[in-house]
């Protein structure tokens, strides 16, 4: 189906904001707001300049803005076409994907590919504070919205604090830190993330249904219950499906 023109945007002739900077708010403002669906047609650019008075140039980098900030694809002879919906995650504060993930309209779940108990590698060790007596509890998985692979994460919990964590399903709940709080009274009080971009390697790539060297963000993260580490993880995201906020 195609979106009618109509429908679409909201322009004001006589603002100062550039014309072709409010056709890209219009247009996100729809996909945001599910009123443009994934896989839609958008109108074609002549209708677009006949119904707006406006220059095709200006339709243009309208849609070049949306096609690299990955809205919308645009197809040789085709058109142009919306993408899946971003999933937004306000980086101000921790950030819960289960939470996150519903209020996109998604239904979130965790697939674990590996947990246990284990002795920490060096860059582990190093990164959380450890002795060399200390123990980690280890949660490799996948993340999921929906049946769509999201998130390939670790995450290294510190044993000393979570004891007995292996007795617990956390298939049953992937909410684990509604599970660290209740079963174990940890509540994150405070941590720092580093989020940096990244090229899928192989494995990041498979589980996530991607191609080898697409792009991605990698976020590591530490927090702290009092003064002391309770959790090292390191998540690859797609690059393709979410935005980050900031408020400041």
């Amino acid at each position: 189906p195609t979106r009618r023109s109509s429908d679409l945007l909201n322009i004001n002739y006589k603002s100062k904001k550039p014309i072709y900077l409010q056709i890209v708010h219009s247009i996100k403002k729809e996909i945001k707001e599910g009123k443009i669906k994934e896989g839609e047609k958008l109108v074609s650019e002549n209708t677009l300049c006949k119904d707006y008075y406006i220059s095709r140039n200006t339709v243009r980098q309208a849609l070049d803005i949306l096609e690299k900030e990955g809205l919308i694809k645009k197809i040789k002879g085709k058109g142009s076409f919306v993408l899946s919906p971003k999933i937004y995650q306000n980086r101000t504060k921790l950030s819960r994907f289960y939470d996150d993930i519903k209020m996109s309209g998604l239904v979130p779940y965790s697939k674990i590919l590996h947990s246990g108990k284990e002795i920490p590698d060096k860059n582990v060790k190093d990164k959380m504070k450890l002795n060399d007596d200390d123990f980690i509890y280890i949660i490799n998985w996948v993340r999921y919205g929906n049946d769509e692979p999201l998130i390939y994460e670790t995450i290294h919990l510190n044993y000393s604090l979570v004891s007995g964590i292996e007795k617990i399903d956390l298939n049953d709940d992937i909410k684990l830190y509604k599970i660290l709080e209740k079963e174990f009274g940890i509540k994150p009080q405070n941590g720092q993330e580093q989020i940096y971009p990244c090229k899928l390697n192989a494995k990041e790539a498979k589980f996530l249904k991607m191609r080898q060297e697409d792009l991605g963000m990698r976020i590591e993260r530490v927090l702290y219950k009092d003064k002391k580490i309770f959790e090292y993880t390191k998540s690859v995201i797609r690059g393709d499906r979410f935005i980050y906020t900031i408020d400041f």
